[in-house]
């Protein structure tokens, strides 16, 4: 059954965690790289209810962890309005662009995350090849 988002973001992120453990390019690419990112999806127009986090855990080219729940720290973050990520999530977005010119926030270092933007791209490619269900 394809996971609601977000009233299903537990079960989404499960699959997101399988789906980049799935992909060579990101194992190769995130080699020695310890991360926790954290995306925040926001409440907008069409997603009245309350902020939901998702947490990511990278560890040497893996995904140990993802779901919600977790307030533990987090080296980037990523926020943005439900909207955005219904248009990030669907494929409708430049990734980049969506980050650097809006509607998304991002918190770290974005050196560190150009010198891994590799792994930052077959993250973004997992997330594409999770299906989803939009609940708003």
């Amino acid at each position: 059954m394809t996971p609601t988002f977000p009233d299903e973001a537990d079960a989404w992120a499960d699959r997101l965690r399988r789906s980049v453990n799935d992909r060579e390019a990101f194992r190769t690419a995130a080699a020695g790289f310890e991360a926790t990112f954290r995306f925040e999806v926001l409440p907008d127009d069409a997603y009245p209810g309350e902020p939901v986090a998702l947490t990511l855990v990278v560890d040497d080219g893996a995904c140990t962890a993802a779901g919600t729940g977790r307030e533990a720290g987090y080296d980037f973050a990523l926020r943005g309005p439900y909207g955005a990520w219904t248009d990030l999530l669907g494929g409708d977005v430049d990734a980049t662009a969506a980050v650097m010119d809006g509607p998304f926030d991002i918190e770290g270092s974005t050196i560190q995350l150009m010198q891994r933007r590799e792994a930052i791209a077959a993250l973004l490619d997992a997330a594409w090849a999770v299906d989803v269900e939009f609940a708003y």
